[in-house]
């Protein structure tokens, strides 16, 4: 399934001032009702996880409290602030609400936060000042941002970003890692010039006054101070004359090379013909930073790894083929007739998707020690993956809580619903899917690690990787 982030903000007492050319505008409550109304309906209508980690009852009252505020002229970015919170009360990491297009296109050529930030144990730390090379800042700790205190705007940030449930790393993973101090700092009114003050490692206080930097220009420097992407979307490397295995998967994509000449399934053949070749006892798969992408390839790496028929989906939902929000998306079409059985409650189940139905094992099953690697950014089919080496007990899980929920996501074909006035724009994910898997003491949570794994600054910046020396440990201890 596609990954996606959810940004929702809480209402805060931050004074937003005027946004950009014509998003000062402030729109009459009658129309906001109307556009919070829309959002309403095409969530309750076709979001099918929307009261999986809250109830009804809780969803409701999060959307009555929210509308008896619309009692004002508002701008789109007070409706966004008061609306947000709503989407977030659903806890689903591939739904979100956002700027309107025209307002992030603008922001492109806005003076945005130039520190990358990493959040560690509840506290803000500067990653890299993408606007000096070799800055003084990096390392130090972040105290606040033009007034702001830091604890208070990490308070907010937690509302905006969320995994599926209650996951408790994917909130500051998002914050750090996707770009919680970017466009989002708009939002909450933060604008440049940005008055920071930092605390360094020695415990020297600063404050000083940063002038910004535009979103391509903070790519540029961003894209300059990291090592070049690996080409591939997965690879398998060995160590200690083969006994030990590392697979790697980037995104679960249908080919793992950029030229489309090797699919991923003809990727898994040949790793798994190579591990038993070179006799291999221990696997270590890395998922980290893995947020997603087709449902078929996590289905079809657990099968390497369990030897005897398995169910991965128990079904997969929607709550109708089409929908009256339709109107507001300019691509949307009706789920189309034959991917799709009509249920006794009116819902439907889809049908001949390649994980439903009982799956077999490949035939180069691997019987090894597995460890897994995951982390605050492993989402959606990883998510999945994970759940089902968990449940079947054949992993010891090393790193972070990851993104995604244990049972299932709402994910599968999405919609992009702008709404007529505010333009606000929502997104979420029409198929609600649920995972072959029981038992799990903690059903709003993901897969906890059976070694969990924590960073300083200082480990971060020197490049550390903590995950795999403590794989590579526990394997060759695996005799």
């Amino acid at each position: 399934m596609a990954s996606a982030l959810v940004f929702a903000f809480i209402f805060c007492a931050v004074l937003v001032p005027p946004g950009p050319m014509g998003f000062a505008q402030q729109l009459p409550p009658k129309l906001l009702q109307e556009d919070f109304r829309i959002v309403r309906s095409a969530l309750e209508q076709a979001h099918g996880g929307i009261y999986r980690y809250s109830t009804k009852a809780e969803m409701d009252r999060s959307f009555a409290r929210a509308y008896r505020k619309i009692d004002r002229p508002m701008t789109a970015l007070d409706f966004w602030r008061l609306l947000a919170p709503v989407v977030a009360q659903i806890k689903c990491g591939h739904t979100f609400l956002w700027f309107p297009e025209a307002l992030q296109e603008e922001l492109m050529g806005t003076r945005l936060f130039p520190l990358e930030v990493r959040i560690l144990d509840g506290r803000a730390w500067v990653y890299q000042d993408l606007e000096n090379a070799d800055s003084p800042l990096e390392g130090s700790e972040l105290l606040s941002i033009n007034g702001v205190r830091m604890h208070k705007l990490l308070g907010q940030l937690r509302e905006v970003f969320t995994g599926d449930g209650n996951t408790s790393a994917a909130k500051d993973w998002r914050i750090g890692q996707i770009g919680g101090f970017k466009q989002y700092l708009y939002g909450f009114g933060i604008e440049a010039p940005f008055r920071v003050t930092v605390r360094s490692q020695a415990g020297k206080r600063q404050v000083l006054e940063l002038a910004g930097i535009t979103m391509a220009a903070r790519e540029a420097a961003s894209a300059a101070r990291k090592s070049a992407p690996p080409p591939t979307n997965a690879d398998l490397r060995f160590l200690d004359e083969g006994r030990i295995a590392i697979l790697t998967i980037r995104r679960w994509y249908q080919y793992i090379d950029p030229e489309g000449k090797v699919t991923f399934s003809e990727f898994l053949q040949s790793a798994f013909s190579r591990l038993r070749e070179k006799e291999s006892e221990c696997l270590i798969i890395d998922v980290r930073d893995n947020d997603g992408g087709l449902d078929a390839p996590g289905k079809e790496l657990f099968s390497f790894l369990w030897n005897r028929p398995f169910n991965y989906y128990t079904e997969l939902i929607i709550s109708g083929r089409e929908f009256d929000f339709f109107k507001y998306e300019t691509n949307a079409k009706p789920v189309r007739a034959d991917l799709v059985e009509r249920q006794a409650d009116g819902r439907f189940r889809l049908v001949n998707h390649p994980n439903l139905g009982l799956q077999q094992p490949s035939q180069s099953y691997f019987a090894g020690k597995v460890f897994a690697l995951m982390n605050g950014g492993t989402f959606s089919t990883s998510c999945e993956f994970l759940s089902m080496l968990h449940f079947y007990k054949r992993g010891t899980f090393i790193g972070e809580e990851p993104a995604g929920g244990y049972y299932g996501c709402t994910a599968g074909r999405f919609v992009h619903v702008s709404v007529p006035n505010s333009k606000l724009m929502l997104r979420f994910g029409l198929t609600t899917y649920y995972q072959a898997v029981s038992d799990y003491r903690f059903p709003d949570r993901g897969v906890l690690p059976d070694f969990p794994v924590q960073y300083t600054i200082s480990e971060l910046m020197t490049g550390r990787d903590k995950e795999m020396d403590l794989a590579l440990s526990l394997a060759r201890r695996n005799k």
